[in-house]
């Protein structure tokens, strides 16, 4: 007797492809795929809808803990695009009491299964460097190693850099931080790159060269908002040819041609617009008395002096480049999830339906296969996580049931919380944490330590 049968769906398992099969699960993983009826507990009539592995969002920012409190708030918009498993502490900012997090979060029974990285940043600040400006060695940097080292022992996926924000990190301090590393199995280094738009192309050249000279593999944040301003194609081949010579990077993306910061950071610094080819009228504000206000110098302003950490979203990047990435083999599907008090980017609830709705049914830039395989088996497969991104007996039960004619993003820069539609099941080992696009209440995730 089987816990639970999944019957007359479509399975798109992301190397075999699309087969009409009941699926039978038991004790949290894929039991059987059989054409044939099986008795289990309960049943879920999956008639006319796909069923894929559950999504694996690579690159989010997680909810905070404040005063050992975690509001679910980026945890809840992303499993109901369903997403079952995801990493936070991505570009440089993670807890600062990493294993303390991790405690709190279990108490709290996580909505999906999670790991972290170490944020550099955060690392920084906590040995007491103040300037992102500022280059450090001596004693801070050997108190950075330390705190890093203690993450690594508490569970940590890798380390995190987010260049753009603190640029005076050096290339040397990033070799001999991914050195420490690699010295540890499966672990991973992810960078927000140095420079975007005109100087993209020598943020993914010193990438390279790290990637290179340590033995590490290293993920590129976020790639569009990086290239997509007429470097792409160049950076894409960059890539591909540093892979032939053996070095091991690849790069995630999300579906939008804006991205989203925090207007206080040196993401803004003089200069940016110009790069960027855009005047005030292409930001976003996200959140604050200015939300929905068309952005004038005088508010960019008061707002980068005054409320530094108020999100924007600037319109900046090129459709078509953010498309060719999408559709580079290298490239997966990852949200950047990020919301303040529910404000923010549309993408941290409608990043992974957006794929399937906008490049696979509506534009066919992409398959339905290749889309599944970039949201489950290569990040599965980046991150080390054997059991997971396949249908396949034996691998976790982490599934995503959807209605492909009728899967939606709903989230709008105005509502960016907004509920997709067309998901009607998320289930994490066999337990259904989502139904009909809304919380069953059940949790079944956990925290993923190394």
């Amino acid at each position: 007797m089987y816990d639970l049968l999944i019957k007359n769906g479509i399975i798109i398992d992301p190397i075999e492809g699309k087969a009409k099969t009941n699926i039978s699960l038991k004790d949290g993983k894929i039991a059987k795929l059989s054409q044939n009826d099986m008795a289990a507990k309960k049943e879920i009539n999956a008639e006319g809808q796909y069923i894929s592995p559950g999504f694996i969002d690579i690159h989010i920012h997680e909810d905070k803990l404040i005063n050992n409190k975690i509001e679910f708030d980026v945890f809840k918009t992303i499993v109901l695009m369903g997403v079952t498993t995801a990493v936070g502490g991505n570009c440089g900012f993670s807890s600062q009491n990493l294993s303390n997090y991790f405690d709190e979060l279990e108490k709290k029974k996580p909505l999906i299964n999670y790991l972290s990285l170490s944020g550099y940043g955060s690392l920084r600040e906590k040995a007491g460097v103040k300037d992102n400006y500022k280059d450090i060695s001596g004693s801070k940097f050997k108190e950075i190693k330390r705190l890093l080292k203690e993450d690594l022992e508490a569970g940590s996926l890798g380390l995190s850099f987010g260049l753009e924000y603190t640029p005076g990190i050096s290339t040397k301090e990033m070799i001999e931080l991914s050195e420490l590393i690699a010295e540890y199995p499966d672990r991973l280094v992810t960078a927000h790159y140095r420079f975007d738009s005109l100087r993209a192309l020598e943020s993914i050249a010193e990438l390279i060269i790290i990637s290179r000279e340590t033995g590490q593999k290293i993920q590129i944040s976020h790639l569009g908002s990086c290239t997509a301003y007429g470097q792409t194609t160049e950076a894409l081949k960059m890539i591909e040819q540093a892979n032939k010579a053996g070095v091991d990077l690849m790069a995630d993306i999300y579906p939008y041609d804006a991205f989203s910061s925090y207007i206080g950071s040196a993401v803004f610094d003089p200069g940016c617009f110009k790069n960027w080819g855009i005047n005030y009228q292409a930001v976003k504000i996200l959140e604050g008395k200015y939300k929905g206000h068309k952005c004038t110098e005088e508010i960019f302003k008061y707002l980068r002096k005054n409320e530094v950490d108020t999100l924007v979203a600037v319109s900046a990047m090129d459709e078509e480049e953010i498309v060719e990435a999408i559709q580079n083999p290298l490239l997966m599907i990852a949200s950047d999830g990020l919301l303040n008090n529910g404000q923010g980017h549309p993408r941290s609830a409608g990043t992974f339906p957006r794929v399937i709705a906008k490049y696979v049914r509506e534009e066919k830039q992409i398959s339905l296969k290749d889309a599944v395989k970039k949201m489950s088996y290569l990040p599965a497969k980046r991150i080390g996580l054997k059991q997971k991104g396949r249908i396949k007996a034996g691998y976790d039960a982490d599934l995503t049931i959807f209605d492909f004619a009728k899967i939606k993003d709903n989230a709008t820069f105005e509502e960016p919380t907004k509920a997709p539609t067309g998901i009607n099941h998320v289930l994490i080992k066999g337990v259904e944490i989502v139904q009909q696009s809304k919380l069953t209440g059940k949790r079944s995730a956990e925290i993923i330590k190394l």
